[in-house]
């Protein structure tokens, strides 16, 4: 069984005036949307898949009245989790998030992976040029592009919307299921309608309109600054925690927290501070626990055991519990294959 979905051939009349809050009137459903322009290489891309991150809709609703009688290039526009956009929120309880189930996730199948599977489908029969998956952050962190394989013309497109990139290996989300066919980006726009994020982001957009060709050679350091994102850090379910270091809960954090973002925390400053001997779990991108490798705790702080980079750490706590608190960050290593 497949999560219905529509697809229209054009923008429905109120596409302009539409608002997260009334986005069912005209998307009842998921709906793909097929606008043919002058270049017939599509563009792929998908906005609203979590349902509180609204930038995306603002970024295709200026691209798209600015281009209304003559589109450049030929744009496939996903509009993902209307249902939780409606209400404001990442996806609704007892939804699968919709940016964790396409092609290569490791969930049970469901009716959504299905829709995504096909989606993946009707867009790989078309010639593409690039597929966009437009975020925000529920934190405080700058504008990047995040990519899941570092091909040349990945870290391209990526240096395109920043110099700072992140390379990332979150299994089912929207911008590995384009790996090898097509170059693919994730951009986090900052904080949901944020107004830089949504200008941003629509520079990029209306370069991409135009642009003949990705480079194949990979941009240098200056052009680009890779960081890879390869530490997922959660809050255990019985775990209570505050961005208070004075309350009474087992974990707790600097109120200033989420502007650490992007910086780095060296092994000698505390991270947290907690009453429990195991307050946080860390896995890696294959899901194993290596929380006694990451951190350590010392007279209720906690320590990070090597200098790294947090980002995407967020206040809000249903984010954290439908999430994560945070990724934890390093330079990006190429990994050379054994043959």
């Amino acid at each position: 069984m497949i999560e219905e979905f529509d697809r229209l051939h054009g923008l429905p009349d109120g596409f302009f005036d539409l608002t997260t809050a009334n986005i069912r009137n005209l998307f009842p459903n998921p709906t793909l949307i097929q606008l043919n322009g002058r270049n017939p290489e599509f563009l792929f891309i998908s906005i609203l898949l979590h349902g509180n991150e609204y930038s995306g809709l603002k970024v295709m609703q200026q691209i798209l009245a600015r281009h209304a009688h003559d589109l450049p290039r030929s744009i496939m526009l996903f509009i993902g989790n209307v249902r939780a956009a409606e209400m404001n929120l990442r996806f609704i309880p007892g939804q699968v998030d919709y940016n964790r189930c396409w092609p290569g996730h490791v969930l049970e199948p469901s009716p959504t992976s299905q829709m995504m599977q096909r989606v993946i489908e009707i867009a790989h029969g078309l010639p593409l040029f690039a597929a966009i998956d437009i975020h925000n952050n529920t934190g405080k962190n700058p504008h990047y592009a995040c990519i899941t394989d570092p091909t040349p013309q990945n870290q391209n497109l990526a240096a395109r919307f920043n110099r700072v990139g992140m390379v990332f290996n979150h299994k089912g989300v929207c911008t590995m299921a384009f790996n090898g066919i097509c170059p693919a980006a994730t951009l986090e726009c900052g904080l949901p309608g944020d107004a830089d994020g949504i200008a941003h982001a629509c520079r990029f957009i209306e370069d991409l309109l135009t642009l003949g060709e990705l480079p194949h050679k990979t941009p240098t350091r200056h052009a680009l600054h890779l960081v890879e994102s390869h530490l997922t850090l959660n809050i255990p379910e019985n775990i209570s925690f505050e961005f208070d270091p004075g309350a009474d809960v087992d974990l707790r954090f600097e109120p200033d927290f989420e502007d650490r973002n992007f910086t780095l925390f060296d092994p000698q400053q505390v991270f947290g501070y907690t009453r429990v001997e195991r307050p946080l779990s860390v896995t890696d991108t294959d899901g194993h626990d290596v929380t006694d490798d990451i951190m350590r705790v010392e007279q209720g702080k906690i320590y990070l055991n090597n200098t790294l980079m947090p980002a995407m750490i967020t206040r809000d706590k249903l984010v954290v519990r439908q999430d994560c608190l945070c990724h934890l960050l390093q330079d990006y290593i190429h990994h050379e294959v054994e043959l």
